[in-house]
Order: structure tokens, then C-alpha cells, then sequence
């Protein structure tokens, strides 16, 4: 393994992806598998008309609060609400990943309760996330690309992550603004904070010293020099990541090290 998947929580490399079954339309196969992608993006249906697309949105709508073998569910389809909340009625999901939504209302997710990995990317118009409270087993998180989002600090009170990913979007280089960095010193099991294509408005980074856990950062941003070095000196288990890896002073990797 190569520095850049030490102790990664999100992705180890390329063959450790979730072996999933790749579907447009329903077929035999999904009753039976227990890790489904559904790929219904308008880019993945050439030729469909939006009449048919609509057809095959409807049919999963109706069928996926069936679907109890599903433990890993992967959706690259611009969920609508009625979307979101079938899903939200399937009740085995461990894992699970938006590839992009218009949703507003999230709080059907509580129904998920043994949900533990949850990645929301690109939900537009989302500016409330507290219904992820709820879910008590979740212990890997990741928002990214999603810029309505009023109360990011509630995340503060879900100790029980190991893993946190709060990014912007890193296609079209546009950091997500974090308020403070203050709300999240309560979580001391968190061993991985991702804020690859972040910032943090009051440049509160010293809080990291209070993530006692952390074992890995990930931060592109260059912060102050006095404050980089006061992390990496006073910080006991932070050993990985961007952050750790960089020369930011010399705008390289330290050497050694195999990115």
C-alpha cells in the first residue's frame, strides 16, 4: 500500500471497491445479490426518452423497499425525493452511496438504522443534515459537493465516526467553507478527517489537536506555518495523509514518501 491509502477509512486503492452487480433495469439477478449499483443517469440511457426513463424510475421506486438481500447500494441516478425515501425503506442497507440529488428532506433516512458508510454527493439543494443523528451505527461519512448545507457543525455530535470526509468540488477546484473547525473536538474515536477541497472560515486547525484519535488528515489548503508545525509536533497519533505528506513549504512530497 502506498502513502496515499495509509490508513485511508474511505478508499484503499483500486480491487477494494464493493463487488457490485451494475444494472439499468431490473433483472433476476437483483432479488438475489447483495451489493447493487444502479447506473440511470440520462448519460448512461442513450436513446431512452425521458418518457422511458421515467418508466425505469418508476420501477425501481416500486421495488427497492423489497430488496432486503441489499446490503451495499450505490445509486448513480439524480434522486428525487419519492427516490430517496424508497430507498430509505430498504431495511439491510450497511452502505450506502448518492451519486447526486435534488432532494431537500433527508428525514426519512432514520429509518436506516443499521446504516454504518454513507456518502452523499452533489445534493443541491440540501441545507439540513441533523436527521443524520439518527443514525447511531454510522461510522463513515462522506458530504461532498454540497454547498447549501447550514449546519455541518451538528456533526460534532455523531462521536461515534471513525471516518469524516467534507469536501468541495474537486473537478471544478471550488473549496467547501467550513464555519469553524471548533464543533468537531468532541469526536475522539475519529481516526481519518478528510478536507481535501475545503477551508475553514475562522482557521480554527488547532482543533485537530483535540481529535485525540486522528490518525490521519487530508488538507490541500496551506494554512499557517506556526500552526502546521504545532499539529505534527504536538499531535501523538497523527502519522498520515495530504496534510502529513506534503512539503508545503517546498511544494513537493518529504521524501520517501510514495503518492
Amino acid at each position: 500500500m502506498t502513502d496515499r491509502y495509509k490508513l485511508h477509512q474511505f478508499y484503499q486503492g483500486k480491487g477494494t471497491e464493493p463487488n457490485y452487480l451494475n444494472v439499468q433495469e431490473i433483472t433476476d439477478a437483483v432479488s438475489n445479490t447483495t451489493e447493487l449499483q444502479i447506473v440511470t443517469l440520462a448519460m448512461d440511457l442513450p436513446g431512452k426518452t425521458q418518457k422511458q426513463r421515467q418508466e425505469i424510475e418508476d420501477k425501481w421506486i416500486q421495488l427497492l423497499p423489497t430488496l432486503d438481500n441489499i446490503k451495499v447500494l450505490s445509486v448513480r441516478h439524480r434522486v428525487k425525493q419519492d427516490f430517496f425515501d424508497a430507498i430509505c425503506k430498504m431495511k439491510n442497507l450497511e452502505r450506502l452511496m448518492f451519486w447526486t440529488s435534488n432532494v431537500e428532506d433527508i428525514s426519512n433516512i432514520k429509518s436506516l438504522t443499521k446504516l454504518k458508510n454513507l456518502k452523499i454527493c452533489s445534493f443541491s439543494r440540501l441545507k439540513d443534515i441533523s436527521p443524520l443523528l439518527s443514525l447511531k451505527m454510522l461510522t463513515i461519512l462522506s458530504i461532498d459537493n454540497c454547498f447549501k448545507i447550514e449546519n455541518y457543525e451538528i456533526l460534532g455530535n455523531m462521536t461515534q465516526l471513525i471516518g469524516l470526509e467534507l469536501c468541495g468540488d474537486t473537478f471544478a477546484s471550488r473549496n467547501l467553507r467550513l464555519k469553524s473547525l471548533k464543533p468537531f473536538e468532541t469526536l475522539n474515536k475519529l481516526k481519518h478527517l478528510d478536507l481535501s477541497s475545503a477551508s475553514v472560515i475562522d482557521n480554527s486547525y488547532e482543533s485537530i489537536l483535540k481529535m485525540t484519535s486522528l490518525e490521519r488528515f487530508d488538507l490541500s489548503i496551506n494554512i499557517p506555518k506556526v500552526t502546521r508545525e504545532e499539529i505534527k509536533t504536538k499531535h501523538k497519533n497523527l502519522k498520515a495523509g495530504f496534510f502529513m505528506d506534503w512539503d508545503f513549504d517546498n511544494k513537493k512530497m518529504y521524501d520517501g514518501k510514495l503518492w
